[in-house]
């Protein structure tokens, strides 16, 4: 079972099953491969599967909780950067992706820098699709994370999911390759877990005024998408 902390309301991961480079990780909630009818669970499915209602539910929930850390954490916005991570089709970020836009308008609610072209890396097969850990970290390795300069004390990587933390240490050493003095974290929606490996998760810890911002921004996208 990977230990997590509260912080401000997230789970807060001081390691991952890989932590290469990671400062600390947060997600909002558990996301249950063997739970897949539990409520948060059912919704970061529905986000993955690029359902619009529920991008406008995580990103509603991500829009109050970001800031929240942020000012928690007490770092310089203006010495922080947020940049996307990258889907396994892409070689640089798309913009018109729901995580590089959900990131995008988090820096800017934050004060912080936002950077969608300092990372790039190799299109590789879908990481979700394997089910060992040799298969996907021999995937990972095609890859290749690179990173640019950045002026940056802090880089926060946003993700949709956390498994393993293997894509999110490949990203942090890229980064700390050429930006050896900064500190960077992962933020994501959800940590993907197992019953069976981490036995009896719960995600009784989420504040409820974060199931109501997620119920709020999906109303939202009702209200201005509805037909008729």
């Amino acid at each position: 079972m990977i230990h997590y902390n509260m912080v401000a309301g997230w789970m807060g991961f001081p390691y991952l099953s890989v932590s290469n480079g990671v400062t600390y990780s947060y997600a909002i909630a558990y996301k249950l491969k063997d739970k897949t009818s539990e409520k948060w669970t059912a919704r970061f499915i529905r986000f993955k599967d690029k359902n619009n209602k529920a991008e406008w539910g995580g990103a509603t929930v991500l829009y109050e909780a970001v800031p929240e850390l942020i000012k928690h954490l007490g770092v310089d916005p203006k010495r922080t950067v947020f940049i996307p991570a990258l889907s396994s089709g892409e070689t640089k970020a798309d913009p018109n992706r729901s995580i590089p836009w959900i990131t995008k308008e988090c820096a800017k609610l934050c004060g912080a820098q936002y950077n969608d072209v300092a990372l790039s890396k190799n299109v590789h097969q879908k990481i979700h699709t394997i089910y060992s850990a040799e298969g996907r970290t021999a995937e990972l390795d095609k890859a290749k994370y690179q990173s640019a300069k950045i002026d940056a004390d802090h880089v926060f990587v946003f993700d949709d999911f956390i498994t393993r933390g293997d894509t999110l240490s490949r990203i942090a050493l890229a980064v700390l390759a050429a930006n050896p003095k900064c500190k960077v974290y992962g933020i994501a929606l959800a940590k993907a877990e197992s019953v069976d490996y981490c036995p009896n998760p719960e995600n009784d810890h989420v504040p409820a005024k974060w199931d109501d911002l997620w119920n709020q921004g999906e109303q939202e996208h009702d209200a201005k998408f509805k037909k008729g």
